[in-house]
């Protein structure tokens, strides 16, 4: 699924943390029976369901004076750690719970209800150590207050950027909608009833409500259908029905917190979000069978596996169509981030494949800096061999930006000068006045491109070293330049390159720490950082996964943005910039962070949305000034770094540890993940080629090799 399109890494150690409230519920039956003093709260039904789906769930919630103690006790007998259950002076919330004959029930406060308010919890009731270290939690928010829930996702956000977040919904929401969409994207799942999204939609369709929230840039919505089971909606068509679960219903209080707790935990054990939603469904369907939060304290996790096993066709999804005028590009695709399993049969032209290839990128480059064929290494030798000086790295678009994104790599490891020039200059401009002792490396992931094979050619004639970079070792390219660099990186259809331009830069790096080892410079510092780089690219996924959403959701509104850039990091900015033509077809314009303030601030204001490329280095202060003009115009600033800003802008946030000349391999992460957002959030394929001879058209062009005469 989605907030977060990374690295898949649920563990059965990854802790969920469930937020929530506890009552002291006294309970009439239909029948006359009254039952007092029963445990409640969301908290106590979400976290009884989630420990048989995960066992390291954890439990924040205030507890007032008069709590029974037997509830943290069963809570801790069932495995639950109540570590984060905080004492707070006067009483809990207390509720009749009144059920009349025909099976309605009523809820009569006992306490104020400003009592609610009073122990909802707060940021500082999460323990520090439930947020740091290990994986990145899983947390849900059951229902509660607005601004509490405001609150604790945004210090969830904050202290944890990668963490997973569920949100339920509460039943005075619907007085303020503006906030509760604000919110809602923020998390990675929403989770409403269905009455609750009617009231905030205002109308009763839970198809074409989802879809509208997911357009306005809401990662993910199920929705609660009672005894129609659930609706799961993560952007793709058809959204799939979950089926009730048959049951002899006795008691739905907690159904729904039930559910959320269910979901919460089957997610948190790496489950996909459909399969997690089914889990739900089936543990809200066994929980109202009989009276009380802790229902289901007498099932243990190895039945519940057992008995959702034995009725699992009962729950397969059914694919319902969106409304006429909401649908969206067909997919058989799974949903798209972190929580799916990687989905099979796929068309090669859905754009979920850039979300597939964005988790495989830490992968990709720990293969590539591996050189296990030895390739880059005897590349380096020849360099090193022959005496290079001078080193030209051309291509056209994602090739042409790698190699501007290595050059400072090259100057700072092997002392020559190295220069990235688009294949159209060099070969039309540049070729003839090349210096002695010259090289060229002509980048092209498809080894079709006409101009970088015309710039192979051209400087072959002029007497330059060639050297191919290129994912084709067979193709037109590769047979016009003298030696051949192979970079190995699986694509899995047709989309916005994202894995196959990190593949690149990463063997550009290499190539120029094995270059400066084979001239016996001493890299050893160098090439400790640009190995741990596979582990910062992971962690950084991870990070930025929900802010990149909700930058998306916020860019989606605006018909150009700008990206800004300096050093190795403004070929970041050209290849952002690069993502939006690809994927959602947006118009993204590209500078050089100076560059900005002479240009296109004369026509920035107010809400101009600015995305600012700036992790530390040699520019940083300079994009700290610029990010201030930025604030002071009031335009909408993102700022991609390892540094929080201090100044109002959305964070993307880059995991530290890597020095400037390698940082475009974790920049461009959360670049490529607002790329896929936003396409995914405008129903848009990669490319969307209006038609067959259109495309055909498009890559003739590209492709065609005219060999011209140099000016």
């Amino acid at each position: 699924m989605d907030r977060t399109a990374t690295a898949t890494a649920t563990t059965a150690d990854r802790r969920l943390i469930v937020i929530g409230n506890l009552t002291i519920d006294d309970v009439v039956r239909g029948d006359g029976a009254v039952s007092m003093g029963r445990p409640g709260g969301n908290a106590v039904y979400a976290a009884v369901a989630a420990r048989l789906w995960h066992p390291a769930v954890a439990v924040v919630a205030r507890r007032g004076e008069d709590l029974p103690p037997e509830i943290p006790a069963t809570l801790r007998r069932l495995g639950v750690d109540t570590a984060g259950l905080r004492p707070v002076a006067g009483p809990t919330v207390r509720n009749w719970v009144i059920y009349e004959e025909d099976g309605r029930r009523r809820w009569l406060y006992r306490t104020p209800l400003e009592r609610s308010r009073e122990v909802a919890v707060r940021p500082a009731d999460i323990p520090v150590e439930w947020l740091n270290g290990g994986e990145p939690p899983v947390v849900h928010i059951a229902a509660m207050p607005l601004a509490a829930a405001s609150a604790l996702v945004a210090h969830v956000r904050e202290h944890v950027p990668g963490a997973l977040l569920t949100l339920d919904t509460h039943e005075d929401w619907d007085t303020d909608p503006d906030a509760v969409l604000a919110l809602a994207r923020r998390v990675d799942v929403f989770v409403p009833s269905r009455e609750e999204l009617a009231a905030l939609a205002g109308y009763d369709e839970p198809e074409k409500a989802s879809a509208m929230l997911r357009k306005q840039g809401v990662p993910a919505v199920v929705v609660k259908l009672g005894a129609d089971g659930a609706l799961v909606d993560a952007g793709r068509v058809p959204v799939l029905r979950i089926p009730a679960w048959p049951s002899d219903v006795t008691d739905t209080t907690g159904a729904g917190d039930t559910f959320c707790g269910a979901l919460a935990a089957a997610l948190a054990a790496g489950l996909s979000l459909a399969d997690a939603v089914s889990r739900a469904v089936a543990t809200a369907a066994w929980a109202v069978q009989e009276f009380g939060s802790t229902a289901l304290a007498r099932l243990e996790p190895a039945t519940a596996r057992e008995r959702f096993a034995r009725f699992t066709a009962l729950g397969e999804p059914v694919a319902v169509d969106r409304p006429g005028d909401l649908k969206e590009p067909p997919s058989d695709a799974a949903p798209g981030d972190r929580m799916a399993a990687a989905p099979t049969g796929a068309s090669s032209h859905d754009i979920d494949v850039m979300r597939r290839e964005i988790e495989m990128i830490p992968d990709v480059i720990a293969a590539r800096l591996a050189d296990p064929d030895g390739h880059v290494r005897r590349v380096a030798e020849e360099l090193a061999a022959r005496g290079v000086e001078n080193l030209f790295l051309v291509g056209c678009g994602d090739s042409y930006f790698a190699g501007r994104a290595a050059e400072l790599a090259f100057r700072r490891h092997t002392g020559i000068r190295a220069q990235a020039v688009h294949a159209l200059e060099f070969a039309r401009y540049q070729v003839r006045y090349l210096p002695e002792r010259s090289a060229v490396v002509c980048v092209s992931f498809s080894g079709k491109v006409g101009r970088t094979t015309e710039a192979a050619v051209q400087a072959d004639r002029f007497g330059a070293l060639t050297i191919a970079l290129t994912n084709n070792a067979d193709g037109e390219l590769a047979r016009a330049a003298q030696l051949v660099l192979p970079v190995d990186v699986p694509t899995l259809g047709f989309s916005p390159g994202t894995s196959s331009y990190l593949g690149l830069v990463a063997t550009l790096d290499d190539l120029a720490l094995r270059w400066a080892q084979a001239a016996a410079r001493d890299t050893g510092t160098a090439r400790a950082a640009l190995d741990a780089l596979p582990a910062l690219a992971a962690r950084t996924l991870r990070a930025s996964a929900a802010p990149a959403r909700e930058a998306a959701g916020l860019l989606a509104a605006h018909p150009w943005i700008t990206f800004l850039g300096g050093g190795p990091n403004e070929a970041s900015a050209q290849f952002g910039a690069a993502k939006l033509f690809e994927g959602p077809q947006l118009l993204g314009v590209s500078t050089n962070i100076e560059e900005w303030a002479h240009e296109e601030y004369f026509i920035s204001s107010q809400g101009t949305p600015v995305v600012l490329v700036a992790p530390s280095g040699a520019s940083a202060d300079r994009a700290a000034e610029i990010l201030s003009e930025l604030c002071f115009i009031g335009a909408r600033a993102f700022v991609v770094s390892d540094l929080a800003p201090e100044l109002p802008a959305l964070h993307l946030p880059l995991t530290p540890g890597a020095p400037e000349e390698f940082s475009p391999l974790l920049a461009a992460l959360p670049l490529s993940l607002i790329g896929f957002h936003l396409a995914e959030a405008l129903g848009k394929e990669s490319y969307n080629f209006p038609s067959e001879a259109a495309r055909k058209e498009h890559y003739d062009t590209i492709h065609r090799v005219v060999i011209g005469e140099p000016a």
